[in-house]
């Protein structure tokens, strides 16, 4: 009984132990088609059982894809734009600005000497009469004496005193000859007292009487008194200063004469030439005498 129970326990034993080989041999299989990659009957047993293809040998890596850098086209330019920008040229520098009112407050801006732009021929015309003609060629030398504020040159030809225009000389060219690199000068606008401003004229009596109050008024401003007279070649006034200060007469009375002619235009009235003599208003001598000729009137 013995014998028989130790020989089926060895026959189940290599039962068993053929069972293990073939387990093992089915696992070896399996493990070598789960892993083979280039067997086709491993292809084969996978499809069979169902196993995933495997990885590569060297293992499953990342593909990183490497774009190519863009290199942008050139665009076409416009030729303008392919040129060369032009340099902008320094600017020059701006000159402070002179008014023809604050030349004539500066003496030393004054010229000595200028010169007539056109020739000058015209009659000589006071309180009503002509006394011939005043002439004077151009390009003639003026001496001049003084500048107004209203664009005036008071100056001398040939002993003869003046009230010319700046615009009949040429001191706009001597000054920017002389001044022109540290002055800009602005033009004046010059009352050229060749049109009457009033509504009243000369010849009326309303005329007549708003002339002579105008005048009045004026040297009264200027002189403290009021008799002027007109007589038949010369105007007559009668003035004693208050103070003891030196007074050229004469120029006071070229003045006189001046504000004269430039009133008697304003009321509409052609005389372009007079004289004037201060006097004194006790004794009745003679201070001072002086004329003046206006052309442009």
């Amino acid at each position: 009984m013995k014998r028989k129970n130790k020989a089926q326990r060895v026959a189940l034993l290599k039962t068993l132990l053929v069972f293990i080989m073939l387990g093992g041999g089915c696992a070896i299989v399996l493990f070598w088609a789960a892993q083979s990659v280039d067997s086709e009957a491993a292809q084969s047993i996978r499809k069979i059982v169902g196993f995933p293809e495997p990885k590569s040998s060297i293992g499953e890596q990342e593909v990183i894809v490497v774009e190519a850098p863009v290199v942008p086209q050139p665009q076409p330019v416009a030729l303008a734009e392919t040129a060369a920008e032009p340099v902008a040229a320094a600017e020059p520098e701006t000159l402070p600005e002179l008014t023809f009112k604050e030349i004539a407050a500066q003496r030393q801006l004054w010229p000595k000497s200028l010169h007539l732009k056109l020739a000058v021929r015209v009659p000589i015309r006071y309180n009503g009469k002509d006394y011939g003609f005043m002439e004077f060629p151009k390009g003639v030398s003026i001496k001049v004496d003084g500048l107004s504020a209203g664009g005036e040159i008071f100056c001398q030809i040939d002993g003869n005193y003046l009230s010319l225009s700046v615009y009949e000389t040429d001191f706009y060219g001597w000054f920017k000859a002389n001044y022109g690199e540290r002055y800009d000068v602005q033009p004046v606008v010059v009352d050229m007292g060749t049109k009457a401003s009033s509504r009243y004229r000369l010849g009326t009596e309303k005329g007549e009487a708003a002339f002579w109050a105008e005048m009045r008024i004026w040297c009264h401003q200027n002189y403290e008194a009021v008799t002027l007279t007109v007589e038949e070649d010369t105007l007559v006034f009668l003035w004693l200063p208050k103070e003891d200060a030196p007074i050229d007469f004469s120029v006071e009375a070229r003045e006189i004469a001046r504000q004269f002619l430039l009133k008697r235009a304003k009321y509409g009235g052609r005389e372009n030439y007079a004289a004037c003599e201060i006097r004194h208003p006790v004794t009745d001598e003679l201070l001072g005498a002086s004329s003046i000729f206006i052309p442009r009137l």
